[in-house]
């Protein structure tokens, strides 16, 4: 049922809302708004009164409009990045220029990732000469970068792995070892700092238990209370690392 069928049934634009939305009805308890994928689902009590469910909508109006507006933009920074014309640097998405020249260089700006493709190479290997640079340029990141956080955080912790290896992995953004080895992906340099070191204090906790049991998940939310948030960016953005590798 649509937002269009209440609001013919009340006739009362003090409650109408500005979205369209699909209303659930079950035997949950709450009220509740999903918005996902630019769909909003109202999920209600299978007895809970309809122009209650406007009031509230009309309350959470603002919100969802962000949402929409949020995910709005992420789809068409998503698309962008699956037809190879954005980068993302740090967690900000950054214009990829390709530009012929004599010899290959890499320039980063504010707002994007300029690459001097020399002119001996031709169309036909320029995809894959271009993600070969890109990937040199991530992983020389991510050694002066990743190894130094994880120093930090270790100390912190008091949690110290044995070795620590940086590499580009297809589907993973780190692991660790029962040797204490700990491995992180280059890649990671696409993310924000603040979802570095979840998958930082991740791994660091798993030198205390070697499996993702409550006890191990206890330990990564006294260390880093915003598990919650790196997770959803990672589940947001992973798109990105499967692209890259495309």
């Amino acid at each position: 049922m649509f937002k269009q069928v209440f609001e013919k049934l009340f006739n009362d634009p003090a409650v109408a809302v500005s979205f369209n939305y699909t209303l659930v009805r079950s035997h949950r308890k709450t009220l509740c708004i999903q918005v996902k994928q630019g769909a909003v689902r109202v999920l209600a009590p299978k007895r809970y009164p309809d122009r209650q469910i406007m009031l509230f909508l009309q309350q959470k109006q603002a919100w969802v409009s962000l949402k929409l507006q949020q995910q709005a933009v992420q789809k068409t920074a998503t698309e962008q990045v699956a037809n190879n014309t954005l980068l993302l640097c740090k967690g900000i998405y950054k214009q990829k220029i390709l530009k012929c020249a004599a010899q290959f260089s890499l320039i980063e700006t504010d707002q994007s990732i300029e690459l001097y493709i020399p002119n001996r190479i031709s169309e036909a290997q320029r995809s894959a000469y271009i993600k070969k640079q890109l990937s040199t340029w991530y992983k020389r990141q991510a050694q002066q970068y990743l190894p130094a956080r994880l120093a930090q955080l270790s100390s912190q912790l008091a949690l110290r792995p044995s070795t620590v290896l940086i590499k580009q992995y297809k589907a993973r953004w780190g692991s660790c070892n029962s040797q204490g080895v700990i491995s992180l992906n280059s890649l990671l340099m696409m993310t924000p700092d603040f979802v570095i070191d979840y998958v930082i204090v991740h791994e660091l906790c798993h030198l205390q238990y070697m499996n993702h049991s409550r006890h191990f998940w206890a330990l990564v939310s006294i260390h880093y209370p915003e598990v919650k948030r790196a997770k959803r960016w990672l589940k947001d953005h992973r798109i990105q690392l499967q692209s890259f590798h495309q």
